[in-house]
């Protein structure tokens, strides 16, 4: 799905229109012109941007900087400044809000563009990724997106997890799930001391291991190889439990 919803707060009504055009011709053809931030709230619930190009200076009490703080704390919609100020205190103002980008007066509709696709590309990654992996376990439960469906995974049901490019599989004795979230934020969310990682592709559970050596261990039909870096922190572990 093209995310091509941009809200765009310009007073300047020539300069509002000549950016709409730029952005029609981009190919984002669903674009909401505002000259100030009143009734935002109303806009942000009608129109549901997926980005917003906020400019600084507005004919208002308000300027962008302060509608921008408001925004954020309703949505955490990607903001882009447009702003034909520099100044080391605007950009201190504006640093506080954690806008996605700061474009400065004047632009091309290159730098538009590009910005404008690397931003909605970085948050909507990363927003997609939270979304498969639930950041919490309760009573030992790990909360996992799979075809659309939550699903429940008893944390030590989990054989091993491996990272294929940007997938992560999570294995279990008898089903295997599939996500597109990196393996760091996953393992955050699992028991200390009972998974570990044996290779940069692996993280194992220690109570299911079957078997070992130096170089490679098996969990059920699995054979997991052993980083040479990891081996001496695997074997400490494996004393903790026995001991």
């Amino acid at each position: 799905m093209k995310r091509n919803r941009i809200l765009l707060v310009e007073d300047n009504v020539v300069l509002a229109e000549t950016i709409r055009e730029l952005l029609l011709i981009s190919g984002f053809d669903n674009v909401n012109t505002r000259p100030n931030g009143i009734g935002i709230e109303e806009v942000l619930e009608s129109f549901e941007p997926d980005l917003i190009l906020m400019d600084i200076k507005l004919q208002d009490e308000n300027d962008g900087i302060m509608v921008a703080k408001k925004i954020r704390a309703l949505k955490p919609t990607p903001i882009i400044f447009i702003s034909s100020f520099n100044d080391k205190a605007t950009i201190e103002r504006a640093k506080n809000v954690n806008p996605e980008a700061f474009i400065l007066k004047p632009f091309s509709k290159e730098t538009l563009n590009i910005t404008i696709e690397i931003v909605l590309n970085n948050h909507y990654t990363k927003t997609n990724s939270a979304m498969e992996t639930e950041n919490q376990v309760e009573n030992d439960i790990l909360y996992i997106r799979d075809r659309g469906w939550l699903k429940k995974i008893n944390v030590y049901d989990i054989d091993f997890i491996k990272t294929e490019g940007s997938y992560t599989r999570i294995i279990t004795k008898d089903k295997e799930f599939t996500l597109r979230s990196p393996i760091k934020d996953i393992i955050s969310n699992l028991p200390v001391g009972i998974f570990i990682r044996v290779h940069k592709s692996f993280i194992i559970n220690l109570k299911n291991i079957d078997a070992i050596n130096s170089k490679e261990l098996i969990i059920g039909n699995h054979t997991i190889p052993i980083g040479k870096n990891h081996y001496s922190e695997l074997q400490t572990y494996i004393t903790k439990i026995n001991s």
